[in-house]
Parts: structure tokens; sequence; C-alpha cells
């Protein structure tokens, strides 16, 4: 939970995250009544003297806290207990930002290897030509890591054999967009490229007659 007072409203206001393998997810935001810059949105609820609202923002990688330098600090809560910004960093913020993001400590190592687990299976079953069986894995690896470029290429070239080429183009779009660099994916974008150029040359002008 981050917590903190605004400097002028002395109001104090508190947000619920939670960590998820795609990064940090708001979960509820509630205010202590209401003031100039505090005021709580039209769905929010009071309840126990705080109005409370779960806020439609996307799953973010990183949250920057900003520090006016003037204004109270941030708190951040965990199982009961709260502390100062600068007493968990050991050093005074000031005007600084500071900024929180997932830590990448041993629970995530499984998460990364089972990513990786699922792409060579589901690479297994693309060689044998079960694609399908190999879009399941593909996906399920994406649910662990949706920036895991491998399960995104291994996907666009599993799309590519059952003739889904514009879903195969997303894929490579996307694993390019997380890894500009990615040689492998680029040469199949262009090959992949190429096809639906030529598909497109081929299909007539005109809807043939009717008999």
């Amino acid at each position: 939970m981050l917590s903190w007072v605004h400097s002028v409203e002395k109001i104090e206001w508190q947000e619920d995250w939670r960590v998820t393998p795609q990064g940090l997810q708001i979960v509820q935001a509630r205010v202590k009544g209401s003031g100039a810059g505090m005021e709580p949105p039209p769905d929010a609820r009071l309840v126990d003297g705080w109005f409370r609202w779960t806020p439609q923002l996307p799953i973010r990688r990183e949250v920057v806290l900003g520090n006016s330098g003037l204004a109270g600090e941030w708190h951040i809560c965990t199982d009961g207990k709260c502390e100062a910004l600068s007493a968990i960093l050991g050093r005074p913020v000031g005007a600084n930002t500071t900024t929180m993001s997932v830590c990448k400590n041993e629970d995530a190592v499984p998460k990364a290897l089972d990513a990786r687990a699922l792409t060579a299976r589901g690479s297994d079953f693309a060689a044998k030509g079960d694609n399908d069986r190999a879009i399941a894995d593909f996906d399920a690896a994406l649910t662990v890591d949706p920036s895991f470029v491998d399960a995104l290429n291994g996907r666009a070239m599993a799309w590519r054999a059952k003739g889904d080429r514009r879903k195969a183009l997303a894929d490579l779009d996307a694993a390019l967009r997380f890894k500009p660099d990615f040689e492998i994916a680029r040469a199949n974008r262009k090959t992949l490229f190429h096809e639906i150029e030529l598909q497109g040359a081929k299909m007539p002008l005109k809807p043939p007659a009717a008999k």
C-alpha cells in the first residue's frame, strides 16, 4: 500500500498495489474526505469514512513516485507495517523521484524458466507439425511473460504454418517492439510480409461473373 498526506488539505490518500508477473497492478484507491486536488471520482463509494474506488489503469512495469521536497513523505506499507520512503532507502529522498517496480528475486526465476520451458515444448510440437498444441504452449508462455520474444516468434511461425499470416505478422511486430535487434524475427517478418504482398497481388480486382 502507498500512503501520503496532501500538503495543503491534510487529507490522507492510500492506494493498494498487487505484484503480478506482468508488473504492478493497482487494486484500490481511497481518500479520507475530499478537497482541492483530492476529489474522489464519481464512482467512489463512502465506506467507513473513506471514499473508495478501483482505478481503471493498465498493469505498469514501473511506478514513478514524485517528491516536491516540501510535502510529507510517501509511506509504503506491507504486512501491516508502514515505513517512510527515506527510512526504506536509508537516506533522505528530497525532491528526487523514486521508481517502484517488481523485484527480480528468486521467486521470479521459476516464472522465467516456465516461459522458456513452455516455449521449448511449443517449438517441439511445431517441428512435428502439431501447430495447435504449439500455439497453446506459446500462449501459456506469454501469459507468464508477455514480452518473451522467443514465444512470440514461435507462435508467429505456427500461425503462418496454419495459414493465418495476419496473426503471424502481429506476433512478429510485437516481438520487434520488445526487442528491435531480434534478427530472427526481423528475417521472418520480411519473408512473411513478402508472402502477404504476393497473396494480395494474386487476388482478382473484380469478383468473377455470376454463372
